[in-house]
């Protein structure tokens, strides 16, 4: 094994080691993926039998996670729905009581 060969086999190790220890992985997917809302997720996740990683991931490329986000076509919200949809979509929910 040459120099530069052991150098990069010794610096890989040395990431995966400080990665595991410090559990780096999970803390920067709380930084981008926060399990904000997780009340609602979770409830209509379990009730439409969605998986809430697919609820959160949706979420995060919508808006980010701001609740207040409004894009140029007019759609707002978390998962940013336009009037109309979201209006059908409650009225649909509604039914299903």
């Amino acid at each position: 094994m040459n120099k530069k060969t052991l150098i990069i086999f010794v610096s890989i190790t040395i990431i995966v080691i400080v990665i595991s220890v410090f559990d780096i992985y999970t803390r920067i997917l709380k930084i981008y993926y926060p399990k904000t809302y997780s009340d609602v997720v979770e409830k209509y996740a379990e009730k439409y039998e969605i998986e809430e990683e697919w609820i959160y991931s949706l979420i995060k490329a919508e808006s980010n996670f701001k609740e207040e986000s409004v894009s140029k076509s007019g759609a707002v919200g978390l998962m940013q729905l336009m009037e109309k949809t979201a209006k059908e979509m409650a009225d649909e929910a509604r039914n299903k009581r």
